[in-house]
């Protein structure tokens, strides 16, 4: 198993869910090195969007609605000082990579081929690819990336043990 694949196993066993199913949390607190926060950032960007984001969209044709139902939040140490604010940094540029969404583009499509309904994909780029298919207005693609991200946001935090806010709401890749 690869250093990424610990992560990412990692990751996931921190993924709790509270009992009335409203809240999930990852607390990365102990069990994930953040001694690299680049890789840490992929990792939870690429959970986040397999465990829960692609769980808020629903599909039918055309037609993608976005509807969480939950909110997630992260848990970080604040002794990890500045590798907290590379991670917390890296992870919202990840939510917004092009190179992420593919993959959950191709699952939105195999679970819609093979389900009633779809669960799927929390990629910018699937809402652009079938909003787009029958446009070619490129002007709208960035305002509805951006628009979906901070719908994204609205069910994010990222927070340290103390519930310290630890998004630069200031600073967002937008």
């Amino acid at each position: 198993m690869s250093t990424d694949e610990r992560l990412v196993e990692a990751i996931k066993k921190s993924r709790k869910v509270s009992q009335d199913e409203s809240l999930v949390t990852y607390d990365l607190t102990e069990g994930v090195d953040l001694s690299n926060p680049r890789n840490v950032a992929e990792a939870l960007a690429t959970v986040f969007f397999e465990e829960d984001a692609e769980k808020w969209f629903t599909a039918s044709g055309d037609h993608v609605d976005f509807n969480p139902t939950y909110k997630v939040r992260v848990v970080l140490a604040e002794d990890h000082g500045k590798r907290i604010e590379e991670t917390v940094d890296d992870f919202l540029e990840d939510l917004q990579k092009e190179e992420i969404y593919p993959a959950f583009s191709q699952q939105i499509k195999d679970t819609a081929d093979n389900a009633s309904k779809l669960k799927a994909g929390i990629v910018a780029s699937t809402v652009n690819n079938l909003f787009f298919r029958h446009s070619n207005r490129k002007m709208y693609s960035d305002y509805i990336r951006d628009d979906l991200f901070l719908d994204i946001l609205e069910k994010l935090e990222i927070r340290s043990l103390n519930d310290k806010d630890l998004m630069d709401w200031k600073n967002l890749p937008l």
